[in-house]
């Protein structure tokens, strides 16, 4: 059923437990715990990426306050094993710059469908957003041409601030990444923020990207639990079907979301929502 389902390569899982997991949770964990934590992760779920941490204020996000300390231990120990990509998310420009003094490979950055979450999120607008991401990438591939980057497009659903966002201009924004950036990420992830993204709005956006000729090989998808699982099902299916094969899940899903915009952030997905699906 595996083969019948997928269109394209096989089945790729990212890992965001040491990253969206923890930084929505008031308790900080020391490095020798996220150590362990990573270490289970890697042992139990084999998962082909893995995002441990972001460089960010400390005073806004104080759970990845030692992200890049984390990065050093864990890369020394998982960097050239196991074919493992290890990620760190940066939010701008000088903090890429940190990230590149400290050796990071592979990078994660964030934008939005939402104005007025991204401002809130990043402290950029959109439009200032697509200009920094045009340096960030440059800054990233010309330290090194194989670094590979995912891009988050937050907001595919519902902001949670403003509510729900109309579907024209979902796809006109992940249009724009796509031709604009394309050529240099290797996952455009469609996040649903808010844990609200429906099938049908989901079929929208997938088939319309499809009639535009996008190829969804390099696309990911970033889902939060939902009360009603057969439509997180079939959103799942339909985009293997279509071609996307990546897909972030959690090794704790009770866990996850956007701490800074949220209250009360849903959890991320799990490795059984995946295999259930399958």
């Amino acid at each position: 059923m595996f083969s019948s389902i997928l269109k394209n390569p096989p089945l790729r899982l990212f890992d965001v437990t040491l990253r969206d997991g923890l930084q929505s949770i008031p308790r900080i964990y020391s490095l020798t715990e996220k150590m362990e934590l990573g270490l289970d992760i890697v042992a139990n779920k084999n998962p082909r990426a893995i995002e441990i941490g972001s460089v960010v204020s400390h005073k806004t996000v104080p759970q990845m306050k030692n992200s890049l300390e984390f990065f050093q231990s864990f890369s020394a120990s998982y960097g050239t094993s196991n074919n493992l990509d290890i990620y760190v998310l940066t939010p701008n420009l000088k903090n890429t710059q940190i990230a590149i003094n400290h050796s990071v490979c592979n990078y994660s950055f964030i934008t939005s469908v939402s104005n007025t979450f991204q401002t809130k999120n990043t402290n950029l607008t959109i439009g200032d957003t697509k200009i920094e991401l045009k340096n960030m990438i440059d800054l990233v591939k010309t330290t090194r041409e194989d670094n590979k980057i995912k891009l988050y497009i937050s907001c595919v659903a519902e902001c949670p601030i403003i509510g729900k966002i109309n579907n024209h201009t979902i796809l006109h924004e992940i249009m724009y990444y796509y031709h604009t950036h394309g050529e240099h990420i290797s996952n455009l992830c469609l996040s649903d923020t808010c844990g609200t993204l429906r099938f049908n709005d989901f079929k929208f956006i997938i088939d319309s990207l499809v009639e535009k000729g996008v190829e969804l090989e390099h696309f990911g998808l970033h889902l939060h639990q939902q009360i009603n699982f057969d439509n997180v099902k079939n959103i799942i299916i339909y985009g293997m079907k279509n071609g996307i094969s990546q897909f972030d899940v959690s090794y704790i899903p009770e866990i996850g979301g956007c701490s800074v915009t949220m209250n009360n952030p849903s959890g991320n997905l799990g490795y059984e929502a995946i295999y259930d699906c399958l």
